[in-house]
């Protein structure tokens, strides 16, 4: 980019504003909830088999009927996100979460337990409301960090559950697992219910300031991407001309299906969902049946699982956070497709990192891989949904959100591919796990494409929110 470019004057637009860390913590609570009583349930599969006389297969399709059940769910609630406060909206998913998990834990056959896990699944359908949130909260240039930071959460209400759970069900059995749960979803309704909600667009707006200060030298770019950068800059990016560019639509007007259509249009959307779906096949499937993979694998307890989880878990923990403040380092270095690097070497990482742990029945052997496996995969956790907000334009992110859900509901497969598979090596989750780990490569093939595309759909992205914007 040249330096003249630097010197362009701002058209009028409103800089935005940023919010502080409680609003980060009210955020927090959206994946720290359903990751945690996740886990209760992972730790809690013994005991429910047990008392319930079902099989592995059964249990991962109770996961799977949940993650159909969230997917669908997240059509309403896109919608109602497009209509109302997104924070209402979170903090009411909050409290029905509540609601539902104390009946769950109070269930007195599998088959209420069965309904009542997909109704709750419902209130867990969170990203249409908490992902535009985080982008409209803070500037583009931290989205991948606060992305990372909130997932942080999930690691935080993970740990919480694996822990926990281990001790209340190998002493009070599964119930207290998920009972636990309740004044904790009451607890971050309220906390919701008390932040403001902020202006749609404003962050993807001022981003155009971010990118003229960068330096020359720094900034990483073919010549086409600096002809369009430099466009966007000196505010002359005609959006017409940008071919295969969705035009700006009000999504409360529109009909659903030129909004799904419209959404199917954002070329670089379209790869990183689907690889980011073909991931979770394999990230699914090792959150639910882990637990009983160490359990029969190396035939430990319950609480000595849980004494292994800080050891895993925590270099997830370490990859959800260093991985977005990495993507987001190299963009204000000039590296404009930072996140797409990130996310693609991550997940190539983490496949080869598992094939190794499962390739093993030693269990100091499979800790470093699993370690290893489970920080690269996280790693990308920031940027992949920093990726997918930065090239969708913010009048479309709630239902954005939705479709990625629908579109990654082939993850929910790895509930039931990992129990089938252990089923049919004879209740062998080794064998299984090791058989899906190579997902995570094909799902890093995937999002390498979006290489092609990606500066170019920030730029629409950035030329519309500021055309918005003006006043």
């Amino acid at each position: 980019m040249s330096a003249a470019v630097s010197d362009g004057v701002d058209s009028g637009v409103k800089r935005a504003v940023t919010y502080g860390s409680l609003t980060m913590v009210a955020l927090c609570f959206a994946n720290g909830l359903q990751n945690g009583e996740f886990q209760s349930f992972s730790q809690a599969t013994e005991s429910l088999k047990h008392a319930f006389h079902v099989s592995d297969f059964t249990l991962g399709t109770v996961s799977f009927s949940t993650g159909l059940g969230g997917a669908i769910g997240s059509i309403p609630i896109a919608l109602l996100c497009a209509r109302y406060a997104r924070t209402r909206v979170l903090a009411c998913m909050f409290a029905a979460w509540a609601l539902m998990m104390g009946l769950q834990g109070l269930a007195p056959t599998f088959a209420i337990f069965f309904f009542l896990r997909v109704l709750m699944s419902v209130t867990e359908a969170t990203d249409p409301a908490a992902l535009p949130l985080i982008s409209d909260y803070w500037p583009v240039e931290q989205r991948a960090s606060k992305v990372g930071i909130f997932n942080a959460g999930a690691s935080v209400g993970a740990f919480f559950g694996i822990i926990s759970a281990g001790v209340l069900v190998d002493r009070f059995g599964w119930r207290w697992g998920l009972l636990v749960w309740v004044p904790i979803g009451i607890v971050g309704a309220l906390l919701m219910w008390s932040r403001r909600e902020p202006p749609r667009g404003e962050q993807d707006a001022a981003f155009r300031e971010t990118l003229a200060a960068l330096s020359p030298e720094a900034a990483v770019l073919e010549e086409a991407d600096e002809n369009l950068v430099t466009a966007l800059i000196e505010e002359r990016v005609d959006l017409d001309a940008l071919e295969e560019m969705p035009g700006i639509i009000d999504p409360t007007t529109t009909t659903k299906w030129e909004v799904v259509k419209q959404i199917f249009r954002l070329r670089s959307w379209r790869v990183v969902a689907f690889g980011v779906g073909l991931t979770q096949i394999m990230q699914n499937g090792l959150m639910f049946w882990g637990t009983p993979y160490f359990k029969r694998t190396f035939h430990l307890s319950g609480t000595q699982v849980a004494g292994l989880a800080p050891i895993v878990g925590s270099g997830a923990f370490i990859g959800i956070l260093g991985g977005g403040f990495v993507a987001d380092r190299l963009l204000k270095r000039g590296v404009l497709r930072a996140r797409v690097w990130v996310s693609s070497i991550g997940f190539a990482g983490a496949g080869v990192g598992y094939v190794l742990a499962f390739s093993t029945r030693s269990l100091p052997v499979a800790v470093p891989f699993l370690f290893l496996g489970t920080t690269l995969g996280a790693v990308t956790t920031g940027p992949q949904y920093a990726l997918l907000m930065d090239v969708t334009p913010s009048s479309l992110r709630p239902q954005a959100a939705s479709v990625t859900n629908i579109v990654q509901l082939v993850s929910a497969l790895g509930y039931v591919v990992v129990g089938g598979l252990s089923s049919l090596f004879g209740e062998n989750l080794r064998l299984a796990l090791l058989c899906v780990s190579p997902m995570y490569v094909v799902g890093a093939a995937f999002v390498i494409v979006a290489r092609r595309t990606y500066v170019a759909d920030v730029a629409m992205v950035v030329a519309e929110a500021r055309k918005q914007a003006r006043p």
